[in-house]
């Protein structure tokens, strides 16, 4: 199998993807690529203050990406920014009541979403899926 002809079937997969989530997320008010903010948000949150930086490395996007993402999640208001404790330039995220009241359902989504993808494929596989996509990951750098 030549390269390009494996990267069309890996950009159709990224596509499909994308489009295979926003299905467990149809709200009007809340995106995939929302929920999938809010997720990391609830993860990470549990151990650690989270930030606007930390989004962008996250979703791997600039940071006027990152802002558009988040004023439209606070203006729907599912979180706020609150200055940071340390040093008030710093703006640390915080999910609101309405987004915790939310939280056990974004998180069995995003968890469906994952189990889904992977129905079907031996463990083997998965091993040597996990291998190429790190390789490729730093190839990409």
């Amino acid at each position: 199998m030549d390269e390009k002809s494996l990267m069309d079937k890996l950009d159709r997969l990224n596509r499909r993807m994308r489009r295979y989530f926003d299905r467990f997320f149809p709200e009007p008010t809340l995106t995939g690529i929302q929920a999938l903010t809010l997720h990391y948000i609830i993860v990470e949150s549990e151990n650690r203050d989270v930030y606007l930086k930390d989004i962008e490395e996250f979703l791997e996007i600039k940071g006027s990406s990152v802002n558009n993402l988040i004023n439209n999640l606070e203006r729907n208001g599912y979180l706020r920014r609150e200055n940071a404790s340390h040093d008030g330039r710093y703006k640390k995220l915080t999910l609101t009541e309405q987004t915790r009241s939310m939280q056990a359902d974004i998180t069995d989504r995003v968890m469906s979403y994952m189990k889904g993808m992977f129905v079907g494929i031996p463990k083997q596989d998965l091993l040597v899926f996990d291998s190429v996509i790190s390789q490729m990951l730093k190839n990409a750098k």
